[in-house]
C-alpha cells in the first residue's frame, strides 16, 4: 500500500469519527432540551392536579368562601 493512500485513508476515518462524534452531541443536547421541557410539562399538570385534589378534598364552605373572595377581590 502506498504511503499516500495510507495517510489519505487515517485522514477520511478521523474526519468521519469528528462527524459522527459531533452529530452524537448535537442529538444529546437535543435529548436533554426535551427532556427539561416535558419536565416542565409535568411540573405543571402536578401542581395542577394537587389544585384539583385541594378542590375535592377541602370542606365546602370553605371552597364557597375562596370563590366568593376571587369575585369580590
Amino acid at each position: 500500500m502506498d504511503v499516500f493512500v495510507f495517510v489519505l485513508a487515517i485522514i477520511i476515518i478521523t474526519t468521519i469519527a469528528g462527524l459522527i462524534k459531533e452529530q452524537m452531541k448535537q442529538r444529546r443536547k437535543m435529548d436533554n432540551a426535551a427532556g427539561a421541557d416535558q419536565q416542565a410539562r409535568i411540573d405543571k399538570l402536578e401542581e395542577r392536579v394537587a389544585t384539583l385534589e385541594r378542590i375535592l378534598t377541602d370542606d365546602k364552605s370553605q371552597l364557597r368562601q375562596d370563590i366568593d373572595a376571587l369575585r369580590h377581590g
